[in-house]
């Protein structure tokens, strides 16, 4: 177990380097009481809280559960989710429906497969750490606020709602500090991920650029990279988003070399096929994540509805279901600045 301390932000970094399942959590240390930011770290960070610190609320960035399946763990303390996901914690219809299983395979069976993920999926690792969507159902919880200083374990803090890995996704701000929990900003190889339902590309994009736009020195990641420095950060960002733009364009190529739709899937825009082939549900991911560009290509002029349709239809998917958000009303990002979210 590996950790970092800035202050009263003590940062955890999760096991396997924070790899999926895993995520990096920031326990904010109060005078009497402890908050926990994200709850996916693993049994020895999580054994290490619960002997050594009094957790009394856990902060989710956003409902993935690779952020949030040590829920189970901490009975005692309340859960704080944001608007757009709160209603995820207690319908696992919604949890389909955001994750894209309605988009993929229609409504019945996305019904049926999401109520047997609230078990641990198959795996030593899942069942023994009980990954599952159970770990969410039925946990006391309240809504935090976007955008707007509050105070989180007695330390000044701002939600930084940051849409486009899901609708929902923030990254916690501590302005005081010069830290930001950069979250699923990851700054890895692969690239962003946008590939929910409730994801959407030019959101992400937006969003990575307001990540610079306030007073911090110090970036923290939720997976691998862990804490970098602003001029780093700065220099890995444009480099991680330069992959959206190389994903599109080999989309874009792909049509208009008369590519069948049926094989679009197969060009590893997102997964490689040796990752298919060990973890078959990725594909689920690919579909999703090929429709998303798709539909941005449409949405910025390509004459390409046509072949939109026919993918949709060549892999069974339900158009209706490819985009799925909760309007909530927009934030005022008026005052984010280098000088600070005032």
């Amino acid at each position: 177990m590996s950790h970092l301390q800035i202050g009263p932000i003590e940062i955890f970094i999760g096991e396997k380097q924070s790899r999926t399942p895993y995520s990096t959590s920031l326990l904010i240390k109060g005078k009497e009481e402890d908050a926990l930011i994200d709850c996916g770290a693993g049994r020895p960070v999580f054994d290490h809280l619960k002997k050594e610190h009094r957790i009394r609320d856990i902060y989710l960035t956003h409902y993935h559960l690779d952020h949030i399946w040590g829920l189970y763990l901490f009975p005692e303390a309340r859960a704080w989710i944001n608007g757009c996901d709160v209603r995820k914690f207690s319908d696992l219809d919604e949890i389909a429906r955001a994750n894209g299983y309605y988009a993929i395979f229609g409504e019945q069976k996305a019904k049926q497969m999401i109520r047997e993920e609230r078990q641990p999926r198959s795996g030593e690792e899942a069942v023994r750490e009980k990954i599952a969507w159970s770990s969410i159902l039925g946990v006391q919880k309240s809504v935090y606020p976007y955008d707007r200083p509050f105070e989180l374990a007695g330390v000044k803090a701002v939600m930084l709602h940051a849409p486009g890995h899901c609708e929902g996704f923030c990254c916690p701000y501590f302005p005081e500090h010069g830290v930001l929990h950069v979250g699923d900003f990851d700054l890895t190889s692969f690239g962003p991920w946008y590939n929910n339902a409730d994801s959407d590309v030019d959101d992400m994009i937006e969003s990575a650029k307001r990540t610079l736009l306030v007073d911090a020195d110090t970036y923290v990641t939720s997976h691998q990279k862990g804490v970098v420095g602003r001029a780093d950060y700065k220099r890995m960002l444009e480099t991680y988003m330069a992959i959206v733009d190389r994903r599109e364009e080999k989309v874009r190529k792909a049509v208009r070399s008369g590519l069948p739709p049926e094989d679009l899937i197969f060009q590893e825009v997102f997964y490689l096929h040796k990752n298919v082939r060990e973890t078959p549900r990725l594909l689920t991911f690919e579909k999703m994540g090929v429709a998303k560009h798709l539909r941005r290509l449409l949405k910025h002029g390509e004459p390409i509805h046509d072949y939109y349709q026919s993918f949709l239809s060549v892999h069974g998917m339900h158009g209706e279901y490819v985009d799925y958000f909760w309007q909530q009303p927009p934030s005022d990002h008026k005052n984010d600045t280098r000088e600070g979210v005032k």
